[in-house]
């Protein structure tokens, strides 16, 4: 596709908006009717996909009957033979949230304080609404609100662009996962909570005025995200940090029950404790704690070293390794977890998921085949000398007497 082309003879492509996994996104003209619009073009391996197609169509007549003063809604779902199936939404003429906030930080220096309340508290009030009707963005972001002079603030991309990332598990850059909550980086299932935690982000990249968590590689960033807690700002009191804590938690539950809870924490006018460290209890012993980032760490060095002895550990991994040594107090290896039965094997695979260490999961499940296979075999023995001696009793009688 490229400026100028007309697709179904209604819409005249303007210029391309965004090109990513989830499809083009183009301005264009509605030429009937003269007004500008969105053009979201859905992927062709989506497409394809029946199930997600249903999906898909589901959550858009959802999002058609519900209406919301400050969600841009997507209009129609078309399809034509040469660029497949599309949506259409309005387009809202106006900055996007980081221009706008770089004009402010341009002017005094940061973004005020009291306009976090004043431009964003719509934006929390619909996300609140789309928890009601099952309903979710999936995919906040600063480029997704439009600070209108016209119409106020508007949220766009509302819900569907998410929907064909999900289904399509779309390996995200650094841009889309800073604003990802932990559980969709872990391609566990999503809401409101995911997106209070995007809401949470920007807001605490608009205080900060900086990026909270910076990395060479999106890899090392989903590490961060998973493992790291946010930092505390400075010259912000306590009930702001102790609120971009709790909204910014890797577990879903200890945050806020909805946005314009968050804010009014983030305010001061209702009081907020700072959150527990997420921590994997070992049973029997609560004073003993098995972190996620340790299962990580473990089974990740000794993969390395197996697989290569020669290959040399960055100081980021020695340093991870090194802080939840196995010699800690209070803490122990999977496998002594495995043998010594300090931890449930659900716990301790839950514990590997969450510090997005999936790929050590298939390690555990060897290593407790291994325990039960070697149990077998010594209970298998022991029934065997149990046998014999059962058949070969008048012979082993006749030898001792």
């Amino acid at each position: 596709m490229q400026p100028g082309q007309i697709i179904s003879g209604e819409f005249l492509l303007q210029r391309l908006v965004s090109n990513h996994q989830t499809g083009e996104v183009w301005r264009a003209l509605e030429i009937k009717v003269g007004r500008l619009v969105l053009l979201y073009f859905i992927p062709e391996p989506f497409r394809k996909d029946r199930a997600a197609m249903e999906r898909f169509q589901r959550h858009f007549i959802a999002l058609r009957q519900w209406k919301h003063p400050h969600i841009v809604p997507a209009d129609r779902l078309a399809e034509q033979s040469e660029s497949g199936a599309f949506f259409v939404s309005r387009f809202v003429e106006g900055p996007l949230l980081n221009e706008y906030a770089a004009q402010w930080i341009q002017a005094e220096g940061r973004f005020p304080f009291h306009l976090i309340f004043d431009v964003l508290r719509p934006v929390a009030a619909a996300l609140d609404e789309a928890k009601t009707q099952n309903l979710a963005h999936r995919s906040l972001s600063h480029r997704m609100i439009v600070v209108s002079p016209v119409e106020g603030i508007q949220i766009q991309g509302f819900d569907l662009p998410g929907i064909i990332r999900e289904e399509l598990n779309i390996p995200d850059d650094s841009e889309t996962i800073r604003y990802l909550a932990p559980e969709q980086i872990l391609n566990r299932k999503t809401g409101a909570l995911s997106d209070q935690y995007a809401f949470a982000m920007i807001i605490a990249e608009l205080l900060a005025n900086k990026v909270l968590f910076t990395a060479g590689s999106t890899e090392e960033l989903r590490t961060k995200i998973l493992t790291t807690p946010p930092p505390i700002l400075p010259n912000y009191p306590d009930c702001v940090n102790a609120s971009l804590q709790r909204a910014l938690h890797r577990d879903p539950t200890v945050r806020f029950p909805s946005c314009l809870y968050f804010l009014n924490g983030l305010s001061g006018s209702i009081p907020v404790d700072f959150p527990p460290p997420y921590t994997v209890p070992v049973r029997g012993d609560s004073s003993a704690v098995v972190t996620p980032e340790m299962l990580d760490s473990v089974y990740n060095l000794s993969a390395s070293q197996t697989a290569n002895p020669l290959t040399k550990t960055s100081s980021t991994a020695l340093s991870t390794v090194s802080s939840t040594s196995l010699t800690l107090e209070n803490r122990v290896s999977v496998r002594d977890m495995i043998s010594e039965k300090l931890v449930p094997f659900k716990k301790i695979v839950a514990a590997a998921q969450s510090a997005n260490a999936e790929k050590i999961v298939p390690k555990i499940r060897k290593e407790q085949r291994i325990r039960f296979l070697y149990r077998l075999w010594i209970f298998l023995l022991f029934i065997s000398f149990l046998t014999g001696v059962y058949f070969f009793r008048d012979y082993i009688i006749s030898l001792i007497f």
